[in-house]
């Protein structure tokens, strides 16, 4: 245990350090700091570090490493964080990009009718290259404050070394796909998931802290600004908060412990995933978005999984995401993913596209290209705006990746990605793609990207065919992606637990296919990816629950034991019996030739057979019944229902459902628990609205061309009484295009 004296000479030393901050920051210290604005200044300009040469960024766990620079890091860290929040280039401005506050930064003004949406895209052809500034701004920030720090250390040796220090200062990454090197922390590094550390001062003292990559600490509290978010309970938490067990509660506590268990049993799927995107040729405009996702998946839906993990807290939800501090080294490993495929494909790249959900700045259904702007970032004062040409060198911004460093040929690269990500189980078995489908004929398609063992390589090498051969399989998974809340799909081996809540933990779970979404920034698009079962199947067969690996046995094997769910962020069950429109999952195997050394990788061979006959979802739950169909029963707490006849997720009312529930937590809901409204993000010409085909989903009509509908409660129908299954009453968030 820490002593008194400790953490009293830590408190003391750290109100010592930020009581200085803002000097340092406005420049009324001991010299500018390079990154604030200055008054002449039109625009600011998002630059990256510059000045200091082209540094890695590096994984959180080999930065810590380093230890002099990791308290450097931590340092810069808190003071930016220190920073007051009305500043621009404050760390809750800086967040408040991506989402809420909904209100125009450096000058950038909404497009019409775009007003309830942050700048970031998602589901867009822009997402990876919109990030890439973000994260420089975020950096160059982060770097400034080290400078500042490093500014009051003693003049002499010690300012110089600290100088030095703050010239590598650079945003680290949390690779989730990585194997921990110490096993028993996880897949979440320990440092994020501890409330307090121990940093020294430039002072030379040291002392224990709260950790600023635990949460970030809003002051003060935005109150009005997060209660624009009226579905949840931002508005009365005071720090960013990770899988809360109550959402509702303001005193609701983040379980970190929790999130790490959920990390550990996904992260053999998240890596292999990671691996066939690095490894398999897609267009970039496929691999690096869901919108226009190819069929092995795309760095988008990785990302999303990774988000609904924290599930009902600030990370798991679009406008608040940007506030925790995990947001900041997961966006840095999805920039460091985009950036190894570049390297490993440079003549791919962003195309036109059209943009589905837009943004605040970004109209809905407009067509954006490698030319078109990335608001709200500045290349200059002048108000020239990045582009994705001119943010496809990263380097530009100062910084690189260590796999990247001295641009590394294609077979060196190859290796480096195999000792990362390989798969860690052999090849399953002799190929074979002939079985028929039922009715006779096999049901095939062209692999996606085409063969991708006649890339050329970076040297200009092709690599060479391996001989061995294997049967890959996999589910095919088709998402549509506008019901109005973050879920996932679920693939079993075995009969999941009859608890949704323990779906994302359960033994019987082989991985996801994710996809976050928001009321306010839906998209009417689906979102397709596979989710891999070769690396279960072995391990099956390595337990001896599957006899064999040959191809009929492993259909049989599939028959039996392969099954797939619907759940929603907060962990509740989508009726597997009225999935969302367009919802499908289905088996499939492919052959692969395998690599003969590690500077080679799996490639597809011949067509894709789709096992239609492996249903894997049988409709059975139909709600507690005579039969004993119902397999799972509600989650406790839920925050929510799918309204299986809208087609949409239905939301309580955060706050009042809290004060309900604490006041007499016995007590029924009352029907009137309405969601505050919210404004639509409209764009283009107004259509007049239709009623909604559910009863219960009545549209107000409105003269106005950007409507808000708040919608009558839509009860939930009542199931025979029981613990189990207890019904809130509830409303729908419905947006709608009227004249």
């Amino acid at each position: 245990m820490k002593s008194f004296a400790s953490l009293l000479v830590g408190s003391v030393a750290l109100f010592s350090f930020l009581s200085s901050a803002q000097a340092a920051v406005f420049g009324t210290g001991d010299g500018p700091s390079c990154g604030a604005p200055k008054p002449d200044d039109s625009y600011f300009s998002v630059v990256g570090v510059q000045g200091a040469g082209v540094r890695p960024r590096q994984e959180l766990r080999d930065l810590q490493q380093d230890s002099e620079l990791w308290n450097m890091f931590m340092l810069a860290l808190i003071r930016f964080q220190a920073m007051d929040q009305d500043e621009k280039i404050s760390y809750y401005q800086i967040a408040g990009i991506h989402g809420v506050p909904f209100k125009p930064w450096d000058k950038v003004e909404p497009a019409p009718g775009q007003d309830k949406m942050g700048y970031c895209p998602h589901s867009s052809s822009i997402f990876g290259p919109w990030h890439r500034p973000y994260l420089a701004l975020f950096e160059q920030i982060l770097h400034d404050r080290a400078v500042d720090v490093a500014k009051e250390y003693p003049i002499g040796q010690a300012r110089n070394k600290a100088l030095e220090l703050a010239a590598r200062v650079r945003l680290p990454y949390w690779d989730w796909a990585r194997n921990s090197t110490n096993p028993e922390d996880g897949v979440i590094p320990k440092i994020l998931r501890v409330e307090r550390c121990t940093v020294t001062f430039p002072n030379g003292t040291s002392g224990e802290i709260f950790n600023p990559l635990y949460k970030y600490k809003f002051h003060p509290l935005p109150k009005e600004v997060f209660g624009e978010l009226a579905e949840y309970e931002f508005k009365e938490w005071e720090h960013t908060i990770r899988y809360p067990l109550n959402p509702y509660f303001a005193n609701a506590t983040s379980r970190n412990d929790d999130v790490n268990v959920i990390m550990n049993k996904a992260q053999a799927g998240i890596r292999d995933t990671v691996y066939k995107l690095l490894t398999t040729y897609q267009p970039y405009s496929q691999v690096s978005n869901k919108a226009n996702g190819g069929k092995i998946g795309n760095f988008e839906t990785v990302h999303d999984g990774i988000h609904n993990v924290f599930g009902l807290g600030h990370m798991g939800i679009i406008e608040m995401s940007a506030f925790d501090p995990v947001f900041w080294f997961h966006h840095c490993n999805v920039d460091r993913l985009l950036a190894i495929f570049q390297a490993r494909y440079p003549d791919t790249w962003v195309e036109d596209a059209k943009q589905e959900t837009g943004t605040y700045a970004i109209a809905r259904g407009s067509v954006l290209g490698t030319a078109s702007p990335l608001p709200p970032f500045h290349m200059n004062a002048l108000g020239d705006m990045w582009t994705s040409t001119t943010i496809r060198d990263w380097t530009a911004f100062g910084y690189t990746y260590p796999e990247l460093v001295g641009n590394p040929s294609n077979s060196t690269l190859t290796s480096t990605i195999n000792q990362l990500y390989k798969p860690q189980t052999p090849a399953l078995c002799p190929g074979n793609t002939t079985t028929p489908a039922p009715g006779g004929k096999n049901v095939t398609q062209p692999a996606p990207g085409g063969n991708n063992a006649t890339r050329p390589a970076l040297g200009g090498n092709n690599v060479t065919q391996p001989a061995l051969q294997a049967t890959e399989w996999s589910c095919e998974v088709n998402m549509p992606s506008n019901i109005q809340v973050s879920y996932a799909v679920r693939a079993f081996l075995g009969e999941p637990s009859h608890n949704p809540a323990d779906w994302p933990t359960d033994d019987n779970c082989v991985g996801q296919l994710a996809s976050m979404s928001s009321p306010r920034s839906k998209a009417d698009h689906t979102v397709t990816g596979s989710i891999g079962l070769s690396q279960a199947l072995m391990r099956k067969h390595e337990a001896g629950e599957l006899k064999s690996l040959d191809k009929e046995t492993v259909q049989a094997y599939l028959k039996k034991n392969f099954s797939w769910r619907i759940q929603a962020l907060d962990l509740t069950e989508i009726p597997r019996s009225k999935p969302p429109a367009g919802l499908n999952v289905t088996v499939c195997n492919q052959e692969v030739s395998l690599p003969k050394s590690d500077k080679e990788v799996p490639v597809s061979k011949g067509n894709i057979q789709y096992n239609t006959e492996i249903k894997g979802n049988p409709p059975i739950y139909n709600g507690p019944g005579p039969d004993g169909t119902n397999s799972t029963l509600p989650a406790n707490r839920v925050t929510g229902q799918y309204d299986a006849i809208a087609g949409q997720f239905v939301w309580k009312n955060a706050t009042l459902v809290s004060e309900i529930e604490k006041s007499n937590p016995n007590q029924p809901m009352p029907s009137d628990v309405l969601l505050k409204p919210i404004s639509m993000p409209v764009a283009g010409n107004s259509t007049s609205s239709t009623s909604a085909p559910a009863p219960s989903l009545p549209v107000s009509s409105s003269s106005s061309s950007v409507s808000i509908t708040s919608l009558p409660v839509a009860p939930v129908p009542t199931p025979p009484a029981g613990p189990q299954t207890a019904v809130v009453t509830s409303v729908v968030i419905e947006y709608v295009t009227v004249s």
